[in-house]
């Protein structure tokens, strides 16, 4: 082959000296023999000859083509020339040719295994796409024929045609989209797109299809949402005419207003929120109402705010489990109180033995002359003659005839521990009603606690000494030796539990100035220069003006250097000058009124229950369980346990429901108490870590053995709370 030799290139003569940098930008083309190329002669000497430019080039066989203008090139692009020489050098060593880099993986492999990396993620989309639409939790929008379903349909159609059939992504979108009513195109790029996000992201398209809001809604607006959420907190159970203009007027009975306030339906909520809206909220912001908002709003506002239509069932007390006093006394009393108890705690530790299940004790080194505690549990408890099982086995279409009303009842008050079990001699049993013995109070749990001389001042016409039977108190000294062992009583924080006797220190039972129609109370104690005084409440019988009668606060105060002109009984603050006091005292005061100064006194402060008074002086500890806080009385279980008991083994005769509790009531066994008494720890514990009510019955739930019915299910709570 003859080489191409480019010929009449005329350069001026200012190329000529900018010759040798060019020399970087001519390439080789192809290796060709030398042979004697022809002359052009040019007269001219601005013309340059061919052998003249052939000679700058390295190897004048090698055909040469100009590659661009010095006049285009950097600065930086320019290489030095012993940079330039070295590569020349290299190129001459590799060859005229650039050999081939060889791949790790071969180009067609690489396409090869791409391509089933694809194809494998497509089966497996598919795969759990079936999975979804078959499975019975599967809950599309608008139903099994609404949009969402038609949408989940056509992107398991247009995998199932890649997968199975073999067709490509284009071709298989659009004969999905036209088998399910979509457009071939547009409807075919949209399926690809939800394809897509289901196996990227596990999720099902969504209609936006009435969701664009047309016009502002008041119920959008953030002042009026909070106007209706602090209703729906304070008001939760909603009011008819009527009974509202009742309740204003204070003529409804408390028991019908009780039974009235616990009826919560799906239709009184919202009809009380739609009333309040119409004729309090839209008035107040000069709103003229029309037509007002219909049920279905009211409805679904209150579900948007966290309100559900649900069946009542027993589970914890959340209206006033977080609230802010009881929080603190479970955080800042109750808790460590157990905690410097628990030292000396008697505890059980479960162990396995042979397949066995049993309990072995946790030793503890304590001092010398240091008693063991035991956790005795109390609480009260009914039982109806008419409460049977709610379901069971019949014939078809046809119901067993029950009697009306839960019939005549038991109430029983018993005490569990972890050592023994159930305290048998220890518990009392009435039949309540009005009719009958009565109903429980806690000077019937005083009296069954100890037998008391109890001697007080409104009783003294009736009775100066009242013998009663030993109970708890006995029984457990007799289970256990009471050089060894100390009770602690877990009690409910209830009223009845935390009645104060009749001469307690009680600032509501005195008046401002001495007299008056008020019990006399036991003498109380003030600090001065560092000494305890006694003081007597109640005039000494000689006194030229009140003899034998109750002093007032004045005159208390007045004693102990208190007293100052001008202090009120109580405070006035009126709720138009801050709402959040409303008659009460500032928290942060300590001198505002009479009331104040005195109950901030160690010995008004010191005073206890008669329950606590009763125990205590016996030699045992008594603590007070937080208000709203079942979980943490594990005796709780030991009564859901005993009625299930009593449910099973009904007769529907009140002599039946007698003779069947002692026997519900020892068919608990020893082992479960204790395991209940290890999940009150872990509530305990819970609580103790700072969460919250739902977060700790989630880690509570971790320790028990039915926490999960299935290896594939995850329970409500959970998903409520990870919601």
């Amino acid at each position: 082959m003859q080489p191409r030799i480019k010929q009449n290139y005329t350069l001026t003569s200012h190329i000529r000296a900018s010759a040798q940098l060019m020399r970087g930008f001519l390439k080789p083309l192809v290796h060709v023999p030398e042979v004697a190329a022809p002359q052009v002669v040019n007269e001219d000497e601005g013309q340059l000859h061919d052998d003249d430019f052939r000679s700058l080039s390295p190897n004048p066989a090698i055909d040469l083509e100009f590659a661009t203008y010095a006049s285009d090139i950097e600065d930086d692009d320019v290489q030095d020339e012993e940079e330039t020489e070295e590569t020349e050098e290299e190129q001459e060593s590799e060859g005229s040719q650039r050999k081939r880099k060889m791949l790790e993986v071969p180009a067609r492999e690489a396409l090869r295994i791409a391509r089933e990396n694809r194809m494998a993620e497509f089966k497996k989309g598919l795969d759990n796409l079936e999975k979804h639409i078959k499975s019975r939790k599967t809950i599309f929008e608008a139903g099994d024929n609404g949009l969402q379903a038609t949408r989940a349909r056509a992107i398991q159609s247009y995998l199932h045609l890649i997968v199975r059939k073999g067709h490509k992504k284009i071709k298989a979108s659009e004969m999905s989209a036209l088998t399910s009513g979509f457009a071939a195109r547009t409807g075919g790029r949209l399926i690809r797109l939800w394809a897509k996000d289901w196996m990227v992201h596990h999720e099902l398209p969504t209609s936006d299809r009435g969701r664009h809001i047309k016009v502002k809604s008041l119920l959008e607006d953030p002042s009026i949402c909070a106007e209706m959420r602090t209703y729906l907190r304070s008001h939760k159970w909603a009011t008819n005419p009527k009974k509202f203009a009742d309740f204003t007027q204070q003529k409804l009975f408390p028991a019908e207003a009780e039974k009235y306030a616990k009826h919560i339906v799906d239709k009184e909520m919202p009809r009380g929120l739609k009333k309040y809206l119409e004729v309090e909220l839209f008035p107040r912001i000069q709103m003229k109402v029309r037509k007002g908002i219909s049920i279905s709003t009211a409805r679904r506002w209150m579900e948007r705010q966290g309100f559900y239509y649900t069946k009542y069932k027993k589970a914890l007390y959340f209206d006033g489990h977080e609230r802010p006093d009881v929080v603190h006394y479970r955080q800042h009393i109750f808790l460590p109180l157990m905690a410097e108890y628990r030292s000396r705690l008697m505890e059980y530790r479960r162990v396995e033995e042979s397949g066995y299940e049993t309990f072995e004790s946790v030793v503890k080194s304590l001092p010398d002359g240091v008693r063991k505690l035991v956790l005795c549990a109390h609480d009260e408890s009914t039982m109806q003659a008419n409460d049977g099982d709610k379901a069971g086995w019949g014939p078809e279409d046809e119901q067993p005839l029950l009697k009306k009303g839960v019939g005549r009842g038991s109430h029983r008050s018993d005490v569990i521990c972890s050592t023994v079990g159930w305290l048998e001699e220890a518990g009392q049993q009435l039949e309540y009603g009005k009719n009958y013995d009565g109903y429980w109070t806690g000077e019937l749990f005083v009296k069954q606690v100890r037998n008391l001389r109890l001697c007080y001042e409104n009783y003294w016409q009736l009775m100066t000494i009242c013998q009663l039977k030993e109970k708890i108190i006995p029984a457990f000294e007799k289970a256990h030796d009471p050089a060894q062992y100390q009770a602690l009583f877990m009690v409910d924080n209830s009223q009845g539990h935390s009645a104060y006797p009749p001469d307690a220190l009680r600032i509501s039972q005195m008046n401002l100035n001495p007299g008056g129609a008020k019990p006399k109370m036991r003498d109380g104690w003030f600090m001065h220069n560092g000494q305890r005084i006694s003081q007597p409440m109640v005039f000494p019988q000689n006194h030229p003006k009140h003899p034998g009668e109750p002093k007032g606060m004045k005159q208390v105060l007045t004693e102990r250097g208190l007293w100052r002109n001008g202090l009120l009984l109580i405070c006035k603050n009126k709720k138009n000058q801050d709402p959040k006091l409303d008659g009460k005292c500032d928290p942060e005061a300590t001198d505002c009124c009479a009331t104040r100064i005195l109950s901030l006194q160690p010995d008004f402060q010191e005073q206890k229950s008669l329950v606590q008074e009763t125990i205590e002086a016996a030699g045992h500890l008594c603590i007070f369980l937080p208000k709203f806080h079942c979980e943490l009385n594990f005796i709780e279980f030991f009564w859901g346990a005993v009625k299930k008991y009593l449910r099973e083994h009904c007769d529907y005769t009140y002599d039946g429901l007698r003779a069947n509790i002692p026997k519900a009531l020892a068919s608990v066994q020893l082992s479960t108490i204790r395991k209940w008494e290890h999940r009150m720890i872990r509530w305990m514990e819970a609580y103790r870590e700072g969460k919250g009510t739902k977060e700790a019955q989630i880690q509570v739930k971790k320790f028990s053995s039915r926490a999960q019915s299935s290896h594939r299910r995850i329970p409500e709570y959970v998903a409520r709370a990870f919601d």
